[in-house]
């Protein structure tokens, strides 16, 4: 038996309005790479998740998580990386960033961070996305808490007022989300452009950007943790 990954991208939007949906999905030009998500499992079934951090707001600092990102691949073993919608979204926008990253800071392209970053994910590793199948069993547009939920595995959800980053979501959100307590995919682009604001200027050790690192890196780590055991319950039960 083979080790696996599992995948799962953060993204920021600095060119859209908060909580704007952008025009096209598959397209990188809208979104930023924030942190990636990862975990890991041997075949003994020991399981390891962290998730590696932008650390500006440069395109340096984006290729600069992308080459850590292949390292972390790097220094352990495994067959497949299994992803929730990384058919449509992660793989793609994880590639486009690279690219457009590499492009955008020349200095560093004869590293070839892009193309090893495509190969690893495109070729090298079989590549499991459990969204169509939790689609086809729980209904289309299930998330991934609701696809954990619906197979007994209970996600731990992340509370935006439990962190003293010093932002009121319920200020920001569009009226249809306020007073949600639960931090969903939307709000991240608001704490991470925060976050990256902070890097860039160096403040790391401010109780803001401590607490903005914990929530988001709580949130993410749930978006891989529970992956393994997701595709453990297939098939799914239709519901």
């Amino acid at each position: 038996m083979a080790g696996r990954f599992a995948l799962d991208i953060e993204t920021v939007s600095p060119t859209l309005e908060r909580y704007e949906t952008p025009p096209e999905f598959d397209d990188p030009g809208y979104f930023e790479l924030l942190a990636v998500a990862l975990g890991h499992e041997s075949p003994d079934g020991d399981r390891e998740a962290e998730v590696l951090f932008r650390e500006g707001e440069t395109p340096a600092s984006e290729l600069d998580l992308v080459a850590r990102t292949l390292d972390w691949f790097a220094r352990r073993d495994g067959t497949e990386v299994v992803t929730y919608g990384g058919e449509t979204f992660d793989v793609p926008q994880l590639v486009g960033r690279a690219k457009a990253a590499e492009s955008a800071d020349a200095g560093r392209a004869e590293t070839g961070v892009a193309e090893r970053l495509r190969s690893l994910l495109e070729s090298e590793l079989t590549h499991v996305d459990l969204r169509r199948p939790a689609w086809d069993a729980f209904g289309d547009y299930t998330r991934l808490e609701d696809a954990c939920r619906n197979v007994g595995v209970e996600p731990d959800d992340t509370y935006w007022q439990e962190y003293d980053h010093g932002i009121d979501l319920d200020e920001l959100r569009p009226e249809k989300f306020r007073g949600f307590g639960k931090v969903i995919n939307k709000d991240v682009p608001v704490f991470g452009e925060r976050y990256l604001a902070l890097a860039e200027v160096g403040a790391t050790e401010t109780l803001t950007f401590r607490s903005l690192h914990e929530l988001l890196d709580h949130y993410s780590r749930e978006d891989v943790l529970h992956l393994f055991d997701l595709a453990d319950a297939r098939p799914f039960r239709i519901a």
